[in-house]
């Protein structure tokens, strides 16, 4: 497989995953989340869920360098 394809496809399934993690943990502590987090507090947690999320899929498609 092409470097771009995998690039392309880890791409994609980081996406598909972050989205479900977060739809799931929003779909069940919404009130939660916004009541003891302030909005700042929710956006870092977001980029971090995300970059997590990228760096192991990058590993696994092996497009990290």
């Amino acid at each position: 497989m092409g470097k771009q394809i995998r690039q392309k496809l880890a791409t994609l399934v980081t996406t598909l995953i972050f989205g479900f993690i977060l739809y799931k943990v929003l779909e069940r502590t919404f009130v939660l989340i916004w009541v003891n987090t302030p909005w700042w507090g929710l956006l870092i947690m977001l980029v971090v869920l995300f970059l997590l999320i990228d760096y192991m899929v990058g590993r696994l498609f092996g497009t990290e360098e």
